[in-house]
């Protein structure tokens, strides 16, 4: 199903020629697949807590494909932190709405990728933790950015005090920032708006 893409997950067993794929009939009846995908648990339902969390019934599978997203390669230098946003138009607490995106409903996962080939090193799905949005970066990117990495993010993430916070760490942040959260020194009062300056561009000849 990864490889081979359907609209709708019956389409798998259809029996229509022009989208069928005989592999799947073949390795499973469409009724086995549901009955299975239907008590489908990663987790036992008995050891849940208080304090277990909202991805408690998925937290063993999310926690090894982390591990291994981490152990298996070494990131290099340029590292990006953005976040997706997984399908969901069901029930789920946890659900959020994003009118500017092309996926409004759905689950928000924020990642660290490699930005050359798109590789996540790192993941978090929110799951309305109330966390600070200092301690969301670097929770998520402690262990991959490390001295003399550069770590480009849009201004959602990106603050002064984060930005000094990672500097510190002589890891370089390169984003777009909102004024709300923080002006640099350099820029406060009359040196809050850059003079612009005129670029003469030679003609072609």
């Amino acid at each position: 199903m990864g490889q081979v893409r359907k609209e709708n997950i019956r389409d798998y067993w259809s029996t229509d020629p022009t989208i069928s794929k005989p592999i799947f009939p073949h390795t499973v009846s469409s009724n086995h697949f549901e009955s299975i995908w239907q008590a489908w648990h990663f987790s036992d339902n008995r050891q849940k807590t208080q304090d277990s969390g909202q991805l408690f019934q998925i937290w063993p599978v999310y926690e090894y494909f982390v591990h291994k997203f981490m152990s298996v390669y070494s990131p290099k230098q340029e590292l990006s932190l953005d976040e997706a946003m997984i399908p969901w138009p069901g029930r789920l607490k946890f659900r959020t709405y994003n009118p500017g995106k092309i996926t409004k409903y759905g689950v928000l996962v924020r990642m660290v990728c490699v930005t050359v080939w798109g590789y996540i090193c790192n993941m978090e799905i929110y799951s309305a933790e109330g966390k600070k949005l200092e301690d969301k970066v670097l929770s998520l990117s402690d262990r991959n950015l490390v001295q003399n990495h550069h770590s480009y993010q849009d201004n959602f993430y990106n603050s002064v005090r984060l930005a000094q916070t990672l500097l510190d760490r002589n890891v370089r942040v390169c984003s777009t920032k909102r004024a709300n959260r923080g002006i640099p020194r350099d820029l406060e009062g009359e040196g809050k708006r850059l003079k612009k300056r005129a670029v003469s561009i030679p003609e072609k000849r």
